[in-house]
């Protein structure tokens, strides 16, 4: 074979013949707590060029998470999701003006009264944080763990490396949130009422005047 051929339906079979022995259980939160220690897992999907299209990057991500995790679910949004520890971690995906973007968040708490305490305390602790940031969403009293990637060039590394942050810093600050300000992890919210939270819809930049391309 040439190095200009691609690779072939044997090469496929392959790939998939080492992912099902390799890769954990499924939507398992263990396999987040594993990454980074050595264990083997399924090969990431092959990345080719540039994202333009956001449901062929969803599905890009989708295989990118399934190599990470071994697996996740769908949620009634069609948002990919998995729990760690006691968090729940959604990511989406969208199309914007600057092309294709991967949203990665937590619902950590609802039924949380605002307070000043409350907004100190999330500020004082986005301050520290190397990827996402606290808001608050007054609807469901609801506090959100958010970041936001770029979805064109998007490979593995960047995206676990965002997803870990994030599922990290949820499962370790909800109970805290919830014993100093009141109010319920999401976890402890009936299935109805987690159902009832939707994704954010993130205001977009607007394009230069004549501007052509992403770029």
């Amino acid at each position: 074979m040439s190095d200009s051929e691609g690779p072939t339906a044997d090469d496929a079979q392959e790939e998939e013949r080492e992912e099902a022995q390799t890769a954990p259980p499924a939507g398992s939160g263990a396999a987040l707590s594993a990454l980074g220690h050595g264990h083997p897992g399924p090969r990431p999907p092959r990345r080719t060029g540039v994202f333009l299209d956001p449901e062929e990057l969803r599905e890009h991500v989708s295989g990118l998470l399934r190599a990470t995790l071994g697996g996740h679910e769908v949620d009634a949004f069609g948002n990919i999701t998995f729990t760690h520890e006691d968090a729940r971690v959604f990511v989406t995906v969208a199309g914007s003006p600057v092309g294709p973007q991967v949203g990665i968040f937590s619902v950590t708490n609802l039924d949380v009264p605002f307070s000043a305490d409350l907004g100190h305390f999330l500020l004082t602790i986005n301050h520290t944080l190397g990827f996402g940031a606290f808001s608050y969403e007054p609807e469901h009293q609801a506090v959100w763990l958010r970041h936001t990637l770029l979805g064109g060039t998007l490979d593995l590394p960047e995206l676990q490396t965002a997803v870990v942050a994030v599922a990290t810093t949820a499962a370790r600050l909800d109970d805290e949130i919830r014993e100093r300000f009141g109010g319920r992890t999401f976890q402890d919210a009936p299935n109805e009422v987690q159902r009832q939270v939707e994704p954010p819809e993130t205001e977009q930049p607007r394009p230069r005047p004549g501007a052509r391309g992403y770029l």
